[in-house]
């Protein structure tokens, strides 16, 4: 399957999309709370197929009439979401659905056997970089610059909002994209951290610019001015925009930046190893904004993505198996370790370590052990590790000599 997103022309038929929107917004509130009624009279969640009937009664009532405008598959497409929310609250022990404004409500779905696309005009030099197309949604037509060409099958089409009222269309393809790159035969271990994004077992360090922090003096001042905006005026829902404007940029300097950075070690690396850390209990309570500014987790899932898509793995060592305190080279336990020593020297074999490159080193010796590839040995030259030397017992990699 591949996701291919696009934005919809801003023009006055999204006033349509916008109402079908709200209209499904209020639909899902009310079974959430018919669903807490009927929990508090009869101790048991609604499951889709009463949701599903009970709202085909109400539409046939004068006061729920309006509730036939939005396109029946996604109002049931909703109802089949809320009803899965209702039981994972009993098997995953997850929260309940919270009710939303109407106008919050963030997005719905079509099937791709209802929609249909096509072209409108070509692409033109110095006019449009993209061909023109139209996609017609519940008995609509809408338009939009197809960016990336349809490759295979429609199954099915999200529409969604976000802050700033622009509308994306999502086509969800039975296509699976394949780029293969040339075999490259090296693997990496990678250590994560805040100073430096990833350090690799080759002491190469990647830098990540801190997104949030650069823009947090222009976001204070927007928040102040929206906080002095009379509440339901035009000037507040402007500074509201101005507000979610920054957010936004701010989120997509960070989605680039992690895309571009994915398809380099993709391109340099055939295996990459990372560890399994807790970025939820341990790492977001040291340095909470910090690693949400990182986004260690978002970036790992467009890793997996690309590697998949460009035939590499991204593999994963278990979150217990002591890589920083640990000396790569005789595998010495350094105990009293803390956060703020960035270099240690090791008192069994006096090799003088870079805390970073330490944890990449053993990271990269457990992953390769663990899936019998390699082995590694640091290279060690006067108590300093100027590079590492990897002894390929696979055909996925080759034995290589790099230094620092």
């Amino acid at each position: 399957m591949r996701n291919t997103t696009h934005k919809l022309f801003h023009d006055k038929s999204l006033k349509r999309l916008h109402n079908d929107l709200n209209i499904i917004g209020i639909v899902r509130n009310h079974f959430i709370a018919l669903s807490m009624r009927y929990y508090r009279r009869y101790c048991k969640r609604l499951s889709y197929s009463k949701m599903s009937k009970h709202l085909t009664k109400l539409k046939r009532l004068p006061k729920y009439a309006y509730w036939r405008i939005p396109y029946a598959w996604s109002v049931q497409n909703m109802l089949k979401h809320l009803a899965r929310s209702f039981r994972e609250m009993r098997t995953l022990k997850r929260g309940h659905p919270q009710f939303k404004k109407c106008k919050k409500h963030k997005g719905m779905a079509f099937s791709g056997e209802q929609v249909v696309i096509e072209q409108v005009c070509e692409k033109q030099k110095h006019k449009r970089n993209h061909p023109t197309s139209k996609v017609r949604l519940n008995e609509h037509w809408y338009h939009f610059a197809l960016h990336r060409k349809i490759q295979g099958e429609i199954k099915q089409v999200q529409v969604h909002r976000d802050a700033l009222g622009d509308m994306y269309i999502t086509f969800t393809e039975d296509y699976s994209e394949v780029i293969p790159e040339p075999k490259t035969g090296k693997a990496e271990g990678f250590d994560m951290g805040i100073k430096d994004f990833l350090t690799g077992s080759d002491g190469h360090r990647y830098t990540s610019p801190m997104f949030y922090k650069h823009n947090a003096k222009e976001l204070a001042k927007a928040q102040k001015a929206y906080s002095r905006k009379v509440k339901g005026s035009n000037n507040q829902e402007r500074s509201r925009k101005q507000v979610a404007r920054i957010h936004k940029r701010t989120a997509n300097q960070r989605a680039d930046h992690h895309w571009k950075l994915a398809i380099e070690l993709c391109r340099k690396f055939d295996i990459l190893f990372f560890e399994d850390l807790n970025l939820d209990g341990n790492l977001k309570r040291l340095w909470g904004k910090q690693v949400s500014d990182l986004a260690f987790g978002e970036f790992l899932e467009k890793l997996k993505w690309q590697s998949k898509k460009r035939i590499r793995s991204v593999l994963q060592i278990g979150k217990w198996i002591p890589s920083t305190k640990a000396c790569c080279v005789c595998g010495h336990h350094n105990k009293n370790l803390t956060l703020a020593d960035r270099r240690w020297t090791c008192q069994s074999c006096h090799t003088d370590l870079d805390r970073d490159q330490n944890a990449a080193i053993n990271i990269l010796r457990e992953g390769v052990a663990s899936f019998g590839l390699a082995a590694v040995s640091p290279i060690v030259v006067s108590n300093m590790i100027v590079g590492i030397c990897v002894e390929a017992s696979s055909r996925l990699l080759h034995s290589t000599s790099a230094s620092a």
